[in-house]
C-alpha cells in the first residue's frame, strides 16, 4: 500500500511536468474516457484503448500520442493494465485543458473553401504567417485531366514541418485555390511526382512502434464529423466527386512496407483521423493515409509530434 501511495505523487509530477511543457497549447482531441466519472474512468479507458479486449493495452493499440504511453505504463512493462488506467486522482488538476472542446483554447469556427470546421487551432493568411514557419513555394505546374480540363498545382515545401492540415488548407484558400483534389489515377501520378522527393516526407523511427512509416504532403480530402469510420463520408474540399481513391494497402514486403501491423488505410487509428495525405509506407509512395487533424500543428505540443513537410495547392485557373 505504501508503494502505491508513493507512486501517485510521482505520476502527478510527471503529468504536471507534461502540462507545463504544453501550457496554453491546443493540439489534440479530448479522449472519450476523460468524460467519465471517477468510478467508470478506468473501465472506459480500457474499453477505448484495448482493441483486442485482452485486458492489456500495447503501444500498437494505444490511440493517444506515442509520447503519452509511458505516462500510463507506470511499471514500465510495455503494457497498460486496468490497475494503471487513469482516474481523476492520478491526473493533475487541469488535465485535459487545451484539448478539443475544453480548456484554454476553445473551438472556433473556420470556413475553408465553403466548408465550416470547428477546430481548436489558429489559422493564418500568408501575410501573417508566424516567423517560425519556414517554407518555399515551388513553381506552378499544369495538368490536363482525362476530361480535358486543365488545372494548376503549386507545391509548398514547409521545411519547418509545423503546419497542420487545417492551417495548410486555409493558406491554400488564401492563395486562391484549395488543397489538391485527386479524381483520377493520372492526376494522382502527376501530383505525386511533384512531391516524390524524400524531403517532402517525414518518417517515424524504424525501431519504434510505427516501424519507420512515412507521412507525406497534405491533400484536400476530409471526413466530416460523425461520418462512419473508417472510410465513410470522405469528401474533397473542392466539392469534386469522391470517385477515385488510392488508399494505402498492406504489403508486408520488408522494403516498401516494413510495418508488420495491418496497414490498410483509412484505419482511423488514434483519436480520430479525419484528414489525409500521401504516405503510410517506408518510402515516398503515391498512396494515401488518414491522419489526425493535429498532425504537425503550429505551436507543437502533445499529439503533434509528427511532422508534415508540405502540401499541394490546386487552382482552377492559372494564378497570377
Amino acid at each position: 500500500m505504501l508503494k502505491k501511495l508513493l507512486e501517485v505523487p510521482v505520476i502527478i509530477m510527471i503529468f504536471a511536468t507534461m502540462l507545463i511543457l504544453v501550457s496554453g497549447v491546443s493540439s489534440f482531441a479530448q479522449p472519450i474516457w476523460l468524460n467519465n466519472s471517477a468510478e467508470d474512468m478506468p473501465t472506459a479507458f480500457m474499453e477505448h484503448e484495448d482493441a483486442n479486449s485482452d485486458g492489456k493495452v500495447t503501444i500498437d493499440e494505444f490511440k493517444g500520442p506515442d509520447n503519452e504511453f509511458n505516462f500510463f505504463d507506470r511499471n514500465g512493462d510495455g503494457v497498460i493494465e486496468i490497475s494503471e488506467a487513469p482516474t481523476p486522482d492520478t491526473l493533475p488538476e487541469g488535465f485535459g485543458e487545451g484539448m478539443q472542446g475544453t480548456g484554454a483554447k476553445p473551438l472556433t469556427t473556420v470556413t475553408i473553401n465553403g466548408v465550416k470546421f470547428e477546430i481548436p487551432y489558429d489559422v493564418f493568411p500568408w501575410a501573417k504567417l508566424p516567423t517560425d514557419v519556414i517554407y518555399e513555394r515551388q513553381p506552378v505546374q499544369s495538368y490536363t485531366n482525362s476530361d480535358g480540363v486543365t488545372h494548376y498545382y503549386e507545391v509548398v515545401y514547409v521545411s519547418s514541418g509545423n503546419l497542420n492540415w487545417y492551417q495548410s488548407a486555409y493558406l491554400a484558400q488564401d492563395a486562391g485555390g484549395y488543397l489538391a483534389s485527386i479524381t483520377s489515377e493520372g492526376e494522382n501520378t502527376f501530383v505525386f511526382n511533384l512531391v516524390s522527393d524524400k524531403k517532402y516526407f517525414w518518417f517515424f523511427e524504424e525501431d519504434g512502434p510505427h516501424h519507420g512509416i512515412g507521412i507525406g504532403p497534405f491533400l484536400g480530402g476530409y471526413q466530416p464529423e460523425g461520418s462512419p469510420e473508417p472510410a465513410g463520408g470522405w469528401r474533397w474540399l473542392s466539392g469534386e466527386p469522391w470517385s477515385y481513391t488510392n488508399w494505402c494497402k498492406n504489403l508486408d514486403d520488408g522494403v516498401i512496407d516494413k510495418d508488420p501491423r495491418p496497414n490498410d488505410q483509412p484505419n482511423d487509428s488514434g483519436s480520430g483521423q479525419p484528414i489525409m495525405g500521401f504516405g503510410e509506407m517506408n518510402l515516398p509512395v503515391p498512396t494515401w493515409g488518414d491522419y489526425m487533424g493535429n498532425t504537425a500543428s503550429h505551436g507543437g505540443g502533445i499529439g503533434s509530434q509528427d511532422l508534415v513537410y508540405g502540401f499541394v495547392i490546386e487552382y482552377e485557373s492559372k494564378p497570377n
